[in-house]
């Protein structure tokens, strides 16, 4: 063996041995983490509470109500984890602590689903069991790195339900080239992913897409299924609340572009550059499946067809990316994507363990220094990012404030309206309306501000706790102008705790 050709063999080895520490020590942290998320009973996430007390309202019939009177409560997305998280939580568990423990699940699930991905397209395309083995352990673990999936995971929040069921989905799809009736367990997981979070296109868009290039029959009995079933759910929910649930997920949910908000895209690609170099490595080594897919199609090796099911849904979830410019949106529209990083990152791997560790299916000088961008970007990924956001003392800080908040809510002689819902909720009392969601349907006329305001100035409510902005004036994003100048006009900042401020009447 050529001296650099040892020299390339070393570094892997080495890299691969330190990215397994790296992994370890990401997963430990992060379960850590998400063992005291579990046990902590205030918000984490601004989406919490409202999810929480949805939650509450699908359990008692009272979903998808009437947002023109108390409590005013829009449903922002279809209600699959709502009702799971009912589920743990009949079982005596905290509500709050179901909803964590249901999306920390869910991320397992990814974690597991994203390994199964990755090894059984290596499998298919000649890999050994070993290799496949190690490089699926690997991609399973780098979804533990980027810092959108672990402050999300442990979030009573629907996404990650969604993004599991929706791997899922991909996973059957992928055996569905070689085994067609996988293509109804798919498209019943894509249903399933919908029905938590209904912008979840890609996956279903990327297995359809490219079997109807490949294998035409089998696409339109899955995109059979999804129609199917995905309209008998909408109608038995719409039956069930008079079309409330219509109402909710295609009226009310609405949210202005904010151009803006390009800013926080570029953000976090800058700091994900060197995993996204990993992932790229993996997509350069997909390029010839897909030439040969685009020349053959229904000639395809079966392998062939899944690295261009996979590439479609990279591309997919890229363009996905542009809802991050919607007002309201956050972190956890990144997280898909990084899903599909993750499984590119385990093609990526391949080069490296064959060549590291014995195949030699990868062994020239050209391919040998692919595997080592891949193995020190994503080290260098790991060290860059801090293994846990959610230190101790991020536990610890807030919460005797947050629970003083919480007993001053609870004896309130009226009603509250909180930018921390979780309180509210912990509080035994309802979430009579969320500021948020109200300052987009008043901006886009969905919803008359008027009425409010006026019972703003009237003194009905014992008090408003919001996240102080900037300035002696209340200043939320989450408050419209006009509601805003009303609460600073009837309404006097009295005591600040856990960084929110109690306004209660002059």
């Amino acid at each position: 063996m050529p001296a650099t050709d040892r020299v390339s063999v070393t570094v892997i080895r080495v890299g691969l041995v330190a990215l397994a520490g790296l992994l370890l020590w990401h997963a430990y942290h992060f379960a850590g983490a998400a063992v005291r998320a579990i046990g902590y009973p205030y918000e984490m996430d601004y989406g919490e509470g409202i999810v929480w007390f949805q939650t509450q309202q699908l359990l008692t019939g009272k979903a998808f109500g009437d947002i023109h009177h108390f409590p005013a409560v829009v449903f922002h997305y279809t209600p699959l984890f709502h009702f799971l998280s009912g589920l743990v939580a009949a079982m005596g568990i905290d509500g709050l602590a179901a909803g964590r423990i249901v999306s920390l699940v869910s991320t397992a699930a990814m974690v597991i689903l994203i390994g199964a991905i990755v090894r059984y397209v290596i499998r298919q395309s000649d890999g050994s069991r070993r290799t496949a083995n190690a490089c699926a352990a690997i991609a399973g673990l780098a979804l533990l790195i980027p810092f959108p999936v672990k402050m999300w995971a442990p979030l009573m929040r629907v996404d990650m339900l969604a993004f599991a069921l929706a791997l899922g989905g991909i996973y059957a799809g992928l055996r569905a080239i070689r085994q067609p009736a996988m293509i109804y367990l798919a498209a019943l997981l894509f249903v399933l992913s919908v029905y938590s979070k209904q912008t979840m296109v890609a996956a279903p868009a990327s297995v359809f897409l490219v079997l109807l290039l490949y294998w035409p029959r089998t696409a339109l009995a899955g995109i059979a299924t999804c129609l199917i079933v995905g309209s008998i759910a909408l109608a038995g929910l719409a039956y069930a609340t008079d079309g409330g649930f219509v109402r909710h997920i295609f009226l009310y949910n609405v949210n202005r572009i904010v151009l803006a908000r390009v800013e926080q895209i570029g953000i976090v690609v800058f700091s994900h550059s060197f995993m996204i170099i990993a992932a790229l490595v993996g997509v350069a080594t997909t390029i010839p499946a897909l030439r040969r897919f685009a020349v053959s199609r229904p000639e395809s090796a079966p392998r062939d067809v899944a690295y261009a099911m996979l590439g479609c849904y990279f591309l997919l979830t890229t363009i996905m990316l542009l809802l991050v410019l919607k007002s309201g949106s956050s972190l956890n529209y990144f997280i898909e994507w990084f899903a599909v990083l993750a499984i590119f990152i385990g093609f990526a791997m391949r080069i490296a363990v064959e060549r590291g560790f014995g195949a030699g299916r990868t062994g020239a000088t050209k391919a040998g220094f692919a595997g080592e961008l891949a193995v020190v970007a994503l080290c260098a990924q790991a060290i860059y990012l801090a293994p846990n956001p959610y230190p101790v003392e991020y536990f610890q800080l807030r919460a005797p404030g947050l629970a003083k908040l919480a007993e001053m809510v609870r004896q309130a002689k009226g009603p509250v309206i909180s930018d921390d819902m979780v309180v509210v909720v912990r509080a035994g009392r309802p979430v009579l309306w969320e500021p948020a969601i109200f300052n987009e349907l008043a901006a886009t006329g969905v919803w008359d501000e008027k009425p409010f305001i006026q019972m703003i100035d009237q003194h009905r409510f014992a008090m408003f706790i919001v996240y102080q902005g900037r300035g002696p004036h209340l200043f939320s994003l989450r408050f419209s102008p006009a509601v805003g100048a009303a609460i600073d006009r009837a309404y006097l900042p009295r005591q600040k705790l856990a960084g929110l401020t109690v306004y209660t009447p002059r």
